[in-house]
């Protein structure tokens, strides 16, 4: 580690990366879109994935909130893009694993909010348990009657399992993104066909996929 980096703060350090996140919110929001809803990882396969809910671009203290179905294919949405704006929050629906899943994903921190189990939309009393809670007292129980201590627990630790399983997912997605933004194909093939397509104009989606899985050594 050279002298300078050590001399910077660490959060001036962070400061200067949160670039990072919303760069990889516009690649998944790009890829999404010229993909028809399909990404994949060489880990987990082909799986569905789009904007839905809120977007949320800004610039200094300028900010551009969509909401809708498909808030990334308003007209607004774009035109924020060419207006200098980058994504900072985005909604993201996911179809993996048998399931639907629904998530807000922050640019800046690259955190989760608001996961919500398959098929199990989550109420404001269904708020994710703090990993330090204690599982509340065990009722006393008639012989037919189920253990609700039991059943909390049960559901506490599907949930944790299920935000690992998708904490794994977006960790090989951003592990492909790095790839590609740390290489030469970046600025020869990703950089051109993200311009082209904030413009409005089509890309050619087989063109980008060859030079995407190329520059990932992927074959096929």
């Amino acid at each position: 580690m050279s002298a300078t980096t050590e001399e910077t703060p660490l959060a001036t350090r962070i400061e200067l990366r949160r670039f990072v996140g919303r760069e990889l919110l516009l690649w998944l929001w790009f890829e999404s879109e010229i993909f028809e809803g399909t990404l994949w990882t060489k880990e987990h396969g082909s799986f569905g994935m789009w904007l839905e809910g809120r977007l949320v671009l800004d610039e200094a203290r300028e900010s551009t909130v969509i909401k809708g179905s498909a808030p990334g294919n308003h007209r607004e949405a774009k035109e924020a893009l060419l207006r200098g704006k980058t994504p900072n929050r985005a909604g993201l629906h996911l179809a993996w694993d048998g399931g639907d899943h629904a998530l807000t994903l922050r640019g800046d921190t690259l955190a989760f909010a608001g996961l919500t189990p398959p098929g199990k939309p989550l109420a404001e009393e269904e708020a994710p348990v703090d990993l330090g809670d204690r599982p509340p007292p065990r009722k006393k129980r008639k012989a037919d009657d189920v253990d609700e201590s039991d059943l909390e627990r049960e559901s506490f630790y599907e949930r944790m399992h299920h935000a690992r399983d998708i904490e794994g997912l977006f960790g090989a997605l951003y592990r492909d993104f790095l790839t590609l933004r740390l290489g030469p194909g970046w600025d020869k093939d990703v950089l051109p066909a993200i311009a082209t397509w904030v413009r409005g104009e089509d890309v050619d989606a087989g063109a980008y996929k060859k030079a995407r899985d190329r520059a990932l050594g992927r074959r096929g």
